[in-house]
């Protein structure tokens, strides 16, 4: 079970350091209690979040869909996003007197608003995700603007935002909805792609061809760890996996497969190593091969989502969200706690 590696991995943390080892058996107790007592408690409690997403001028898109809404405000000039999740953070008042240790309830209090970050910028990244296929347009969700909205005005305020999304069809609308369907960023291997995939597109939107590749090459590393650590293979050379990969995520574009192929030698030979020659003349050398790259890197990634969403390991619409928290609470600590932080 997910809670028993999470559980350990928490212990670990704070056994470690001789300051705080102490205070292991008090992080056992009350992680205990928070599963079986008050995530189970607040399952019927929502927040609503909205912010306004980066670089989304005239991006003129209304949606509404699985904890996610958006609509263009024409007065604002920008996209407004809503987000529905469960309401762990701190914003209402968090979990400060969840243990009688008052060190224990403030880390469990900053672990929670992590955990609760990351599940509301999920949310807002399978929105960013799809608008990077649909519209080719990298966003963020750090735009101007935030709002939380919890307690007894949720339900109202949810209902306000709604009559603002235009229920008039448009081909973005469609395109981006199809991809919105797709993607489940509560996964972390589909969070680190997506984040990776626009990165890549606002580098290169932004003439850092190199750095751009390089974004994309961890992109295509994030989905091969992933086929790995689902298949269970060893880690090998990147020629080698690549068959494997490719076959298992039904990827059978030859072209695409070497221009892959040619992605990682730049990548190894030009952009994220010093080159040997021909440094001031990459992009003149290889403009037309980068294009090609590009459209291969995006049928990668949508071949990735199509296979996660056909063999899902994260649920990504939970009926209980204690529950979802019981069973993948350990990769979503690796995602947001800071024991793999140099």
């Amino acid at each position: 079970m997910g809670y028993d590696k999470f559980k350990n991995k928490v212990c670990n943390y704070y056994r470690a350091d001789p300051y705080t080892k102490n205070k292991v058996e008090s992080f056992k107790h009350t992680l205990d209690k928070i599963v079986t007592q008050e995530l189970p408690k607040r399952d019927n409690e929502r927040l609503f979040q909205i912010r306004d997403f980066t670089n989304t001028s005239e991006l003129k898109l209304n949606l509404n869909y699985n904890n996610v809404m958006c609509y263009y405000s024409e007065k604002k000039n920008t996209l407004k996003v809503g987000v529905v999740c469960p309401n762990w953070g701190h914003e209402s008042g968090g979990w400060r007197n969840i243990s009688k240790d008052e060190f224990v309830s403030d880390q469990i209090d900053n672990l929670f608003r992590f955990i609760s970050q990351y599940i509301y910028r999920s949310y807002q990244v399978n929105l960013i995700g799809a608008i990077a296929l649909s519209a080719d347009i990298p966003t963020d969700f750090r735009g101007n603007t935030l709002t939380y909205i919890y307690g007894d005005n949720v339900k109202q305020e949810i209902n306000a935002f709604e009559k603002y999304i235009s229920i008039e069809p448009s081909m973005l609308n469609t395109k981006t909805l199809g991809y919105l369907k797709l993607i489940n960023a509560l996964d972390p291997y589909v969070n680190k792609a997506v984040f990776y995939y626009v990165r890549f597109l606002r580098l290169y939107e932004l003439d850092f061809t190199e750095e751009a590749l390089t974004a994309a090459d961890n992109m295509v590393d994030v989905i091969f760890q992933s086929i790995k650590k689902r298949l269970k293979k060893p880690t090998q050379n990147r020629e080698e996996m690549s068959h494997y990969v490719y076959d298992e995520i039904k990827l059978y574009d030859s072209v695409a497969r070497y221009n892959l192929d040619r992605l990682y030698l730049l990548r190894c030979r030009f952009t994220a190593h010093s080159s040997r020659s021909k440094w001031w003349d990459f992009y003149e050398i290889y403009e037309g091969e980068i294009e090609e790259i590009k459209i291969s890197i995006r049928k990668l990634l949508i071949a990735y989502f199509k296979y996660e969403n056909n063999n899902r390991e994260v649920d990504a619409t939970p009926m209980l969200w204690s529950s979802w928290f019981k069973e993948h609470c350990d990769i979503i600590y690796d995602a947001v706690w800071f024991h793999e932080v140099p």
